[in-house]
């Protein structure tokens, strides 16, 4: 892709942003790529034969408290509250 004559990349976002592929670093022509944010369906294809052969992984496993940590509580809501019988389990 053409350089602008400042030597700059060209913009692409709607704020100046500048879109790069992940997998070649080539520099997307627009947002509206179909394959966004990948330059086309061999660098997403490529990516996901990265998640299948396990070459990506996660930093550690999910506890399923991670996100109820950040969930806000209502008002009417006891923050300690569980329900009357406690908090229900898989299979009950």
């Amino acid at each position: 892709m053409a350089r602008k004559d400042d030597g700059h990349p060209p913009i692409v976002g709607n704020d100046g942003t500048v879109f790069r592929c992940p997998m070649c670093k080539a520099i997307l022509p627009h947002v509206n790529v179909p394959t966004f944010p990948f330059c086309s369906d061999r660098c997403r294809l490529m990516d996901l034969n990265n998640w299948i052969d396990g070459k990506y992984t996660v930093s550690r496993p999910v506890d399923p408290t991670d996100q109820l940590e950040n969930m806000p509580q209502r008002e009417d809501q006891d923050p300690g509250a569980r329900g009357p019988s406690g908090p229900k389990r898989f299979g009950e």
